[in-house]
């Protein structure tokens, strides 16, 4: 079954909202592994999802 991208990107922000600083990384990583499984490369990754991921590794301490 391919994944519609919408519906994928809406699950992984769900995701993300409920992380924590351990669970965030694994997260981000299944997320990317599943999107480029579906889709063939991170290529195509709305700009949106990158600063939710940056904007959430902040606010956990991962980054700065």
């Amino acid at each position: 079954m391919v994944m519609n991208q919408e519906s994928l990107i809406n699950s992984f922000k769900e995701e993300a909202k409920y992380a924590n600083q351990l669970t965030f990384p694994s997260c981000v990583d299944s997320f990317a592994n599943i999107w480029e499984h579906e889709f063939g490369s991170l290529d195509g990754l709305p700009s949106d999802v990158d600063d939710l991921i940056a904007h959430r590794a902040v606010e956990l301490g991962l980054m700065e």
